[in-house]
């Protein structure tokens, strides 16, 4: 089943972040990988939106999946994938998920 996406502003702007960072870091064409990788990731949750791990523990009806260092948070409604962020890891899911 392959379901449509809506990403939000916070996830845009995260990964607007993800990928300047990476090229100041790394390198622009690392940058374009690594955003080309986040973007292939989001065409597999469109296509089996049960892939990501569920983490009610934090909000209801909301998933993770990790893509390197970098998770995508996202949640199934009206058979829509909602990816709300684009965090680091180490980032506090709860407290930026609710911003």
């Amino acid at each position: 089943m392959k379901t449509s996406f809506e990403i939000s502003k916070l996830a845009l702007k995260d990964l607007d972040e993800i990928w300047k960072y990476s090229a100041e870091q790394l390198s622009q064409q690392q940058a374009n990988r690594y955003y080309k990788e986040i973007s292939e990731m989001i065409k597999e949750i469109c296509n089996n939106p049960e892939f990501g791990n569920p983490i009610d523990y934090i909000s209801q009806g909301h998933r993770r999946l990790n893509v390197r260092s970098h998770m995508i948070v996202y949640k199934v409604k009206n058979e829509i994938i909602y990816i709300d962020r684009i965090l680091h890891q180490k980032m506090d899911i709860d407290k930026n998920l609710h911003e």
